[in-house]
């Protein structure tokens, strides 16, 4: 049964006959009904609806990213950015053997357009919950906005980086603080003053570290030589992967 909007010409939602009305962002739609569908229910039909649905899961977890990185082209392809995003990623995804979302993240396409993608050089870890990434300005305009996405399989989570000018070279983001230990992998993307996109550039993966504060010492000395009044200190210092402290004396 369909239902009428306002009058007998207005737009319905719901089945007349064989045609559908529906409502796709915004615009008032028809389409026909099939007349038969076929449901076999084999296997390798049950499995490619297992990868579906899981896929479709993955795309609504990076709708953040997708919303800045594919709602142009999809627009254009009458498409959601999550119908999209399952279309272009095809092969990337597969069942592994217990039937769980398997996905190549090197390859994973979360940005697509005309527009020069950054060229991205580096990763510096600042605190285990904050980067900054650097990247090359080699094309496009200065004005161009350019995002870094970072996605945490294990939680199924992901953060979109505020978003830096190309002519800036660097993008900040902060991390999650329950993300310390787990996989993370980061993707970036330009979008222009127009909301068209660049390719996707695959950053890279890491596991952040928790940072902890430098411990408290208290370090004696003889009094072999010198003034009395001679100052003396300890220098030292501890790098972001945790290797051994290294002193130095002074005075």
């Amino acid at each position: 049964m369909a239902k009428q909007r306002f009058g007998i010409n207005d737009a319905y939602h719901g089945t007349v006959g064989t045609v559908i009305g529906y409502e796709w962002r915004g615009k008032w739609c028809l389409r026909s009904r099939p007349l038969r569908v076929r449901n076999p229910r084999t296997a390798k039909q049950q499995s490619n609806r297992m990868l579906f649905k899981q896929a479709v899961a993955l795309a609504s977890h990076v709708r953040m990213a997708l919303k800045k990185g594919l709602r142009g082209v999809s627009l254009g392809m009458h498409m959601t950015e999550c119908n999209l995003f399952v279309k272009r990623n095809k092969e990337c995804f597969s069942l592994d053997s217990e039937g769980r979302l398997a996905v190549d993240w090197e390859r994973l396409i979360v940005s697509e357009g005309e527009v020069a993608a950054p060229v991205f050089v580096g990763v510096e870890t600042r605190q285990a919950a904050s980067l900054q990434i650097g990247f090359e300005w080699d094309g496009g305009s200065g004005d161009d906005e350019v995002y870094v996405y970072a996605y945490c399989p294990e939680l199924e989570e992901g953060v979109l980086s505020a978003p830096a000018w190309r002519r800036m070279k660097s993008v900040q983001l902060a991390l999650p603080e329950r993300w310390q230990g787990k996989e993370v992998h980061l993707y970036g993307f330009a979008v222009d003053e127009e909301g068209a996109a660049s390719a996707t550039a695959y950053i890279g993966s890491l596991s952040p570290v928790e940072t902890r504060p430098a411990a408290s010492l208290q370090m004696g000395f003889e009094w072999d030589g010198g003034k009395g009044d001679d100052g003396a200190c300890v220098t030292g210092g501890k790098n972001a992967v945790g290797r051994k402290w290294h002193y130095r004396a002074e005075g």
